[in-house]
């Protein structure tokens, strides 16, 4: 854990990304990636070795920046959250404003009075990759926080904050809520789209979770001993944030704050708001394979470490304990009672947890399917974009008309045998060629504007295994790209998967319109923000999508309790704080992309008369 590096704060205020050498998650890792990596690894650990000195004090409170907003802003265009301080372990506190920034196509200007003349298409919100964890789990692999000099973002490894996500999802929720009624046209929310990455490692207790949260359902985000939190933060190990007791760890030594019982109420029952609107959703690689990575291999088998650990009451602590799993795992294969018989006899690298094998137990897709449909909702619609036809087909992508101009297609971009990147197999691919033609005239359909959903963005969906959901030749994202665009009435793609914000426009194959591509940040790693979307009719042939980025209903101020006694709210604000100085193989503050990639409003020509 750095404790020196706060060069890139400043930088990275104005809208630049950071100077630090990690890079974003689940995207290209090169040689000089790695290398630069380990190299500030031993920079950080010699400047541990300096450091000599107790948990800093953290019971003062930050800076306090001006105009602070009372009550909460309702989006980033009123107020921002950012660091107020450059020291080693930073505060939040708000910062201004920012107003949205236009977008053009080539070649289209839109009118200066287009406000007063727009109509609204389609409102809805967008949550990504909320993790919603069970950090209790023994089949969570922690112990690849080691190796994230190797892969960064998709080594299985510890965050400081993730026992917070269901306390952040409905704190987001509660956001949400806040906008129902578009800021700038006063239109109502049609829904909230769950871009995947829904849950951290698709178990029957994060599935019911994280439903609970998005329905307003009492949630207790708890396995395994029902009145005390057993995970790997309050093993001792020095590799891990101990909140409890920090002074030994890397995190403590760093500025992270002592904060004792938190990791109780962390797991204690709330009443979360509900989503006052309805909500869809689509497949992220976490909802789909163990770990979101991990499929059946010759020779080293993480994927048995799924069914091994899920029932265990001897959960891997740290590198030697997931190595330990693994050596067991690939050997001996994964039966549960023989590995708890190997651990007893040598408990090295080993935590004991009571065990929970029904609570954290896998869902398959198909069950992950059926709980959507058969959930008895209050928030609609009946399962959330997924329908029975689905069920019947094994299928799992969907398609929805929303008004008398738009088409929604939510896809399924996930592998669901082995790897985190993205493609699409056969069948999804010959349903979206038909599904696109439907919906544009010059193929024999009906003109309609689409927008797409999915959880993998265009530059990782580059997994070419076999995926036995829809086995045969996999499409990749340039595939995808090429097929998009060759409809210019596709105007919008709307995803995840990266953990950060990003906006990039694709010219289609013929003149006048444009796709815009949109990844949003994620709601574990910092920021810790969604987006609204708004299509809206200029009503002088063009079109614009105007994207708001919403911080998670919590002041930037993280509260600092040591009785244990935290609200819902406060253990949300102390993960976005968390989550900003989390930076171990990854730059937090470089997630929030540049400034055109938050608020941002895109123009583009018409492709066809608007009927009004």
């Amino acid at each position: 854990m750095a404790v020196s590096r706060r060069a890139h704060v400043t930088a990275s205020l104005v809208g630049g990304h950071g100077s630090i050498v990690a890079v974003p998650n689940h995207q290209a890792n090169s040689p000089s990636d790695v290398v630069g990596r380990l190299r500030r690894l031993a920079t950080d650990r010699r400047a541990l070795r300096r450091e000599r000195g107790a948990v800093a004090d953290t019971d003062g409170r930050p800076g306090t920046s001006a105009g602070r907003p009372s009550p909460l802003p309702r989006t980033t265009v009123d107020s921002t959250i950012r660091p107020v301080a450059s020291g080693r372990y930073l505060r939040l506190g708000w910062a201004p404003g920012e107003p949205h920034v236009v977008l053009a196509d080539d070649g289209v200007t839109p009118a200066p009075d287009r406000a007063t003349k727009r109509r609204s298409l389609l409102y809805f919100a967008q949550h990504t990759d909320a993790h919603v964890c069970d950090v209790q789990a023994p089949a969570r692999l922690e112990g690849g926080e080691s190796f994230g000099w190797f892969n960064p973002g998709a080594d299985g490894g510890h965050r400081p904050q993730e026992a917070f996500t269901a306390q952040v999802l409905d704190r987001m929720v509660a956001a949400t809520n806040a906008v129902v009624d578009s800021p700038e046209t006063g239109a109502r929310m049609a829904w909230c789209i769950q871009t995947g990455d829904n849950t951290d490692n698709r178990t029957r207790a994060e599935l019911a979770w994280w439903m609970a949260v998005l329905e307003g359902e009492a949630v207790t985000p708890n396995t395994g001993a029902p009145d005390r939190y057993e995970g790997i933060q309050r093993s001792g190990r020095r590799g891990y944030w101990q909140p409890d007791d920090p002074r030994r760890d890397i995190y403590g030594r760093a500025g992270f704050p002592h904060l004792p019982g938190v990791l109780d109420a962390g797991i204690a029952s709330f009443e979360p708001a509900g989503l006052d609107v309805p909500w869809l959703a689509v497949f992220g690689n976490h909802d789909a394979i163990f770990s979101g990575s991990f499929g059946p291999t010759r020779g080293v088998r993480l994927d048995l470490l799924g069914p091994m650990l899920a029932g265990a009451a001897a959960k891997p602590a740290g590198t030697v304990g997931l190595v330990r799993a693994i050596v067991h795992a690939s050997v001996l294969g994964s039966d549960t009672g023989r590995w708890e018989r190997w651990a007893e006899r040598c408990p090295i690298g080993i935590q004991q947890v009571v065990p929970d094998p029904e609570a954290r137990a896998p869902v398959s897709m198909g069950e992950f399917v059926s709980a959507l449909i058969e959930a008895d909702t209050r928030r609609g619609p009946v399962g959330h974009g997924f329908t029975e036809r689905n069920l019947a087909d094994g299928t799992s992508w969907w398609s929805r008309a929303e008004g008398e101009h738009v088409q929604v297609l939510g896809l399924d971009t996930c592998n669901h045998s082995t790897g985190d990147g993205g493609a699409i197999g056969p069948r999804q691919w010959r349903w979206l060629e038909e599904e696109l033609a439907l919906h544009h005239r010059s193929h024999g359909g009906t003109d309609r504007l689409v927008v797409v959903m999915s959880h993998h963005n265009s530059w990782t969906m580059d997994n070419h295994h076999d995926d036995e959901a829809d086995p045969g030749r996999q499409r990749t994202g340039p595939e995808l790209l090429d097929l998009l665009k060759a409809f210019p009435n596709v105007v919008l793609w709307v995803n995840g998967h990266c953990h950060e914000h990003r906006v990039i426009r694709h010219r289609h194959d013929g003149p006048g319109t444009g796709l815009w591509e949109v990844d949003t940040a994620s709601l574990i790693d910092f920021s810790q923000q969604a987006r609204t979307f708004e299509l809206l009719d200029n009503g002088d042939g063009t079109v614009s999508i105007l994207t708001t980025v919403l911080d998670h209903a919590s002041p930037p101020e993280a509260a600092r309790h040591r009785d244990g006694r935290w609200e819902v709210v406060e253990l949300a604000s102390l993960s976005r704080e968390l989550a900003v100085n989390d930076d171990r193989w990854i730059d937090p503050l470089a997630l929030l992309g540049r400034r055109e990639d938050r608020n941002v409003e895109m123009v583009l020509r018409a492709p066809f008369p608007l009927r009004r």
